[in-house]
């Protein structure tokens, strides 16, 4: 049974002849015919009976009128909720933020992408840029906003867009020696107390990389990536502190300078979504929106 004979056999019963089915579906008689007859002989049973100039229904083709009106109404409403996807007035897009994401505006983002496309529902999921990988590799967000060192950029699976460059740069309380330093050395901090990023961030691994290789070992005081508390920790005088440039600035305390680090540890802000999620009209028109997005600099 094919769709298009069931809505022959409709257009018949309503125009009781099926010359004016035929018409009305810019069909032959004769093709329209031998349609509903191979329907009939499918189905073992007559669905009309025929006379001379008209047609009616059996019994039989009376319930198949009600239950086929019923069946091509409910694809016909299928096909309008479906449509809706691609025209972006349906569907749900899961964005993954980063802890720091208000700090950087980037909701606004996500806020403005709203204001387009009102119909469309949104779900924000805020974790570190690991975690946020490990949700895009498993299809429980569609794409994140993330950290990521340069060096670790793989084109294979994901589709990238910077959309802010920024670099790492220590934050010294104002009492603090080091403070009126023009450039800290990283020798420099060696026996130092310092506020490490959580062991589970992209800048963890890194700092951990630059103390070795410069043979630095500071003492840690703790482990966080809560830049509230590192600014708290570090206008008391109690450790030295790391922040990207463009946190630091926003966060700063009276009492603290930012000093910058002879190395150079890049801290690109990155737009990532999956390869093939692409194909889905949402993430698609979000990951448009974001590449030609600029009002978060403003």
């Amino acid at each position: 049974m094919q769709l298009h004979q069931m809505r022959y056999v409709l257009e018949a019963a309503d125009k009781k002849s099926f010359s004016s089915a035929a018409k009305a579906l810019f069909l032959s008689q004769p093709s329209l015919s031998q349609q509903i007859l191979q329907l009939e002989k499918e189905l073992g049973v007559p669905l009309f009976v025929r006379h001379s100039k008209s047609v009616s229904l059996t019994e039989a083709g009376e319930q198949f009128v009600l239950s086929a009106r019923r069946i091509l109404n409910e694809i016909d409403q299928l096909t309008e909720d479906i449509k809706k996807y691609g025209l972006l007035q349906s569907g749900t897009l899961r964005v993954g933020m980063l802890w720091i994401a208000g700090y950087l505006q980037l909701p606004r983002i996500v806020t403005d992408y709203h204001k387009k496309y009102p119909l469309i529902d949104y779900q924000i999921h805020v974790e570190g840029s690991k975690t946020l990988f490990h949700m895009l590799d498993s299809r429980a967000i569609s794409a994140a906003f993330v950290t990521l060192s340069p060096h670790a950029v793989k084109q294979e699976e994901y589709y990238y867009h910077k959309i802010m460059d920024d670099s790492y740069v220590a934050v010294v309380s104002s009492a603090h020696p080091l403070s009126q330093k023009p450039v800290l050395r990283i020798s420099e901090l060696d026996g130092e107390n310092i506020v490490m990023p959580a062991r589970g961030s992209t800048f963890w691994q890194d700092i951990q990389r630059v103390f070795f290789d410069h043979q630095a070992t500071p003492r840690v005081l703790c482990e966080t990536s809560q830049s509230d508390i590192v600014m708290q920790l570090i206008s008391q005088n109690l450790a030295i502190g790391f922040a990207s440039r463009s946190i630091a600035e926003k966060l700063l305390p009276p009492q603290c300078r930012i000093v910058p680090l002879e190395v150079q540890l890049p801290r690109p802000i990155y737009y990532v979504t999956l390869n093939e999620l692409l194909e889905y009209p949402t993430v698609r028109s979000f990951t448009d929106f974001v590449c030609s997005y600029s009002a978060w600099e403003d």
